[in-house]
């Protein structure tokens, strides 16, 4: 689950994923699901978690060595993987055949063209029918009773999980993971990275009864139906279906109890929900969204009251929560609570861990969003780029000009809505984005005729 996925589930485009993050290594297989060690909760500020798709996008701590050819870095990694105690015949075998893919190169490399807003992700990750669909799925196996107990995560987040990586187990991917992740250490950039996965690859073919050909999976090496990269497997991969193996391929309850014991590490918090839909007042700031953490009690007192009108549990009023609009002032909005970012733990973005979300308030039978998603056209790499020009013109830092509507590009958004006397929610909308482009001096982009319409309801 790495790479801020390319989704395996071809209407999604975020949640193909490169494996969870975890640090114990497993031992072989047992018959029992183990009681995971819950790491401390929530840190004092929100967590920019690993995600669980795409591989790490730290550069290699030490110069790269360039090999001329591809078989040079293959018989390379040969000699440092018998050097670390694995037959050489054996490494020989596995990697017989194995050629760079371009596919990967290019996956790897492309920033996207047009960027999909918050509210056709939803509408495309979220809806009644998926939501029913995994509640068929988790009510028909006979282990989701036992997981939920073992490891205090919902059926139903597991089940969103679920949902979004694989659509159920139906697209986990059919690229060769020991091809991808050697074309990723070919190349360089995550050679350090991807040659530790490779490794653990290893381990599982020759220490875990998973056969060579079964090694499939997406582009960046997340595997299986809940999509973990090679170590993920090793240190968090669980026998949810008891019959001596992890087979996160083939049995639903591995790959469930798999994701759930990840979720329990990662610090799930069980008597919370992992954020609720607000209602936000007139008049309300929304320079708050994002950038303040507060109680629940000071929420309310700010005006701002939960869409379904009830209450938060004993646990959720300690917890500090954060405001979300993801589709800026006309979309709905949330308080995240420490839970959000566990899910996130699983894939580091805003958009996948409230899809998951949605997902498993649906499962869970739970009402679909008060609030409409505004219907909005994808923007262009050319307008978030200028967008970036145009705030740092202004003597706004959006960071990095690259594209990217992170962190440091919503907080400069927000500081030049304010400045003009705007809704300051930090959301780059279609038209702020052509108001930009127009402070360069560049003629503004005109929305697709199909794209105009009225809000759609979420789960609709």
């Amino acid at each position: 689950m790495r790479f801020r996925y390319l989704s395996l589930f071809v209407v999604l485009t975020a949640c193909a994923s490169t494996g969870q993050h975890g640090s114990e290594v497993a031992t072989a297989p047992k018959a029992s699901m183990p009681v995971p060690q819950q790491t401390p909760a929530q840190p004092e500020t929100p967590p920019a978690a690993p995600a669980a798709t795409p591989a790490p996008q730290a550069a290699n701590p030490v110069p790269i060595t360039a090999y001329a050819t591809f078989d040079d870095w293959k018989q390379a990694f040969i000699q440092k993987a018998v050097a670390r105690g694995f037959d050489p015949v054996f490494v020989a075998q596995v990697f017989d055949g194995v050629q760079p893919l371009p596919s990967v190169t290019a996956s790897d490399s492309q920033q996207p063209e047009f960027s999909k807003p918050a509210s056709s992700y939803m509408r495309q990750a979220v809806s009644a029918a998926r939501s029913a669909a995994a509640a068929a799925k988790l009510a028909a196996n006979p282990n989701v009773s036992e997981i939920e107990q073992t490891f205090r995560v919902p059926k139903c987040i597991a089940g969103g999980i679920w949902s979004m990586e694989s659509d159920l187990g139906r697209v986990q991917g059919n690229t060769d993971v020991i091809a991808a992740l050697s074309t990723l250490a070919y190349n360089g950039r995550r050679r350090t990275w991807a040659e530790d996965e490779l490794v653990a690859a290893l381990t599982i073919l020759r220490d875990h009864g998973i056969a060579r050909t079964t090694l499939k999976g997406s582009w960046a090496g997340a595997m299986g139906q809940t999509q973990f990269e090679p170590d993920s497997y090793l240190s968090l991969g669980v026998d949810g279906d008891h019959d001596g193996r992890v087979d996160i391929w083939n049995s639903d309850s591995d790959a469930l109890a798999s994701t759930a014991n990840l979720l329990a590490k990662a610090g799930w918090k069980p008597d919370e929900e992992w954020a609720v839909e607000v209602i936000l007042p007139a008049g309300f700031d929304y320079y708050l969204a994002e950038t303040a953490r507060k109680k629940p009690a000071d929420w309310q007192a700010l005006g701002v009251k939960r869409a379904d009108g009830g209450y938060y549990t004993p646990a959720e009023v300690d917890e500090d929560a954060t405001l979300l609009l993801p589709s800026g002032a006309k979309g709905p909005a949330f308080l995240a609570l420490p839970n959000h970012y566990i899910i996130r733990k699983y894939n580091n973005s805003t958009n996948y861990a409230l899809a998951v979300g949605l997902l498993a308030d649906g499962i869970c039978g739970k009402p679909a969003l008060t609030a409409a998603w505004p219907v909005e056209p994808p923007l262009s790499l050319d307008q978030r780029m200028k967008s970036q020009q145009a705030l740092k013109a202004a003597g706004f830092d959006p960071g990095s000009l690259d594209g990217v509507i992170g962190p440091a590009t919503r907080m400069a958004i927000r500081n030049w809505q304010r400045a003009n006397n705007l809704p300051a929610d930090g959301y780059l909308s279609f038209e702020l984005a052509n108001r930009f482009v127009g402070m360069m001096g560049v003629a503004p982009a005109t929305p697709p005729s199909s794209l105009t319409g009225t809000p759609i309801p979420a789960g609709s």
